[in-house]
């Protein structure tokens, strides 16, 4: 297992370290196949992405990386061994902003929202300055500081390594992400995203024929990367950067009559690039909200929808369990029949069970509230997996109890068993659609950490796909066709109402994990002494 994962960490290191030098080769600041400065520095971009996303595990594979792409294109090629150093140059840098992204924007925050955008792109131009003052010093020496052509180069290298960073980072985010991917590849699969696609090849087409400042066909690149952007929102804003700066790319591989010009359209590019953003953002901010709503009035109705359900269904339960108790008397006159006895009497309690759990559930849609008692962890476990013994036999399905240690805590009895039933029950559910004579099997643990108690539901079915997993939580989300997708939502909230969490572990299988405060001797007097 050790070697497979050492041999695959060791592929994406090379991967990356091909990726970084044919960026820099084709796109870098001494890129040889280009007769104007590049526009843009993917090869920074990429490097960001991967201190983001890797930490310090990245900086090792950075610095191989440039120093294979400053022996293939040196910046001084004289003088190779200055020329190493020169590009290394703005690693420091990159780990710098970096650390400061992941520390003030961790995950996906900096292209999340308009405040986390502007946030980050400060940061990236503060960054490219930085290293484009050292690039720039080394290379024209510190007599040049603040002399025209100094000047020249700083800004040159600042602009395209800020739009190199900004357009690959939030690319390489969502592409090497399975679930981000999926949701971004959904968007952008479409006839729309060619229209808009050929829109600015023919629009840039046009405007490279003329001086960036004259040429007014420059700024009509607004709309095409408008339409993307309030279409497919962010997904859509980052696929028409990435054409734009390859379409700038290639026309830099040919001799251009306005080449003198192209600072100018370094950053207009830049500037369209993030005006596509902020669009991009706002469009999937807005669908966000517009989709919570819906959700919102959805789970309004369901509560509702259930509130009627228990009220209605409480009355039948009661008079279920009242009538009953009437035959378990009736049958135990003249001795009766022991079997017919505890028939009945099974049948008494778990009616009283489900009339339990109706009210419950009703108090718990209306107020939120819970009814704290002492509970011990190992009757908790252990009575809900009875309760399932057998709907697992019917399925095929075995259950393993792992050693429960003789904890406590405080908690709603009868809503911590829907928990713990949903959970057992969806993973029963998971594993009888597995094929004939597979293995089929849930283990159940449970542990104390300090002040919390945890229980671990682990299948070996086919686990949770990753288009679901972000969502998996979430009101209407089912991994069944049949499903209503509450079950996880409800079950999540009972268990924070607590004032613990419910989430899912990472793994091929499904493996949920419940965590909830541990009770004190002195909280459960305390409990038991209240009238």
């Amino acid at each position: 297992m050790n070697d497979s994962r050492a041999v695959r960490a060791a592929g994406r290191g090379l991967a990356f370290v091909l990726a970084y030098v044919a960026f820099d080769i084709l796109s870098g600041p001494e890129a040889r196949l280009q007769v104007i400065a590049p526009v843009w520095h993917p090869a920074a971009g990429l490097a960001l992405y991967a201190l983001l996303r890797h930490g310090r595990h990245a900086v090792l594979p950075l610095v191989a990386a440039a120093l294979v792409a400053a022996a293939i294109t040196p910046a001084l090629p004289a003088r190779p061994g200055f020329s190493l150093l020169v590009g290394l140059m703005p690693l420091p840098v990159l780990v710098a902003a970096g650390w400061l992204t992941r520390r003030l924007l961790p995950g996906s925050a900096f292209f999340a929202t308009h405040r986390g955008l502007l946030s980050w792109a400060g940061i990236v131009t503060l960054a490219s300055i930085a290293g484009a003052a050292l690039y720039a010093g080394m290379l024209l020496g510190p007599g040049t500081l603040a002399g025209e052509a100094w000047i020249e180069a700083v800004l040159r290298y600042a602009v395209a390594e800020t739009a190199g960073m900004l357009v690959v980072v939030p690319a390489a985010w969502c592409l090497l992400d399975p679930a981000l991917r999926a949701e971004a590849l959904q968007r952008v699969r479409s006839p729309e995203t060619a229209a808009y696609a050929a829109l600015i090849a023919l629009v840039l087409s046009i405007a490279l024929q003329g001086p960036a400042l004259d040429s007014f066909a420059y700024h009509l690149l607004i709309l095409p990367l408008a339409w993307a952007a309030a279409r497919q929102g962010m997904a859509g804003a980052m696929t028409a950067a990435i054409v734009l700066e390859a379409g700038v790319t290639v026309a830099a591989l040919r001799p251009l009559a306005y080449a003198a010009h192209m600072p100018d359209v370094q950053m207009l590019v830049l500037t369209l690039t993030l005006s596509g953003f902020l669009i991009g953002i706002a469009v999937d901010l807005a669908r966000r909200a517009s989709d919570e709503l819906r959700q919102s009035l959805r789970l309004a109705a369901a509560g509702e929808m259930a509130a009627a359900l228990a009220h209605e269904l409480n009355q039948p339960l009661t008079a279920l369990s009242v009538y009953g108790s009437a035959c378990q008397r009736l049958a135990g006159r003249d001795g009766g029949d022991p079997l017919l006895q505890k028939t009945i009497g099974a049948m008494v309690v778990e009616s009283q069970r489900a009339s339990d759990v109706l009210k419950r559930l009703r108090e718990f849609f209306r107020t939120g509230s819970v009814r704290l008692e002492p509970l011990s962890l190992p009757a908790l476990v252990q009575g809900s997996v009875d309760s399932l013994a057998a709907q697992a036999r019917e399925a095929g399905v075995g259950i393993a109890v792992g050693a429960l240690p003789p904890a406590a805590l405080l908690g709603d009895g009868v809503q911590l068993e829907i928990v713990l039933r949903n959970l057992l029950s969806n993973a029963i559910q998971a594993l009888a659609g597995m094929p004939e004579g597979a293995e089929r099997r849930v283990a159940v643990d449970a542990g104390q950490d300090g002040g919390t108690v945890w229980i671990r539901i682990a299948d070996n079915g086919p686990g949770i796909p990753a288009s679901i997993r972000p969502r998996l939580f979430e009101p209407f989300v089912s991994l069944k066709s049949s499903g209503l997708g509450l079950g996880l939502a409800i079950s999540r909230a009972i268990v924070e109402a607590h004032g613990g969490t419910l989430a899912a572990e990472a793994g091929r299988h499904a493996v949920l994990k419940i965590v909830l405060p541990a009770s004190t001797p002195d909280e459960e007097k305390e409990e038991t002494d209240e009238p």
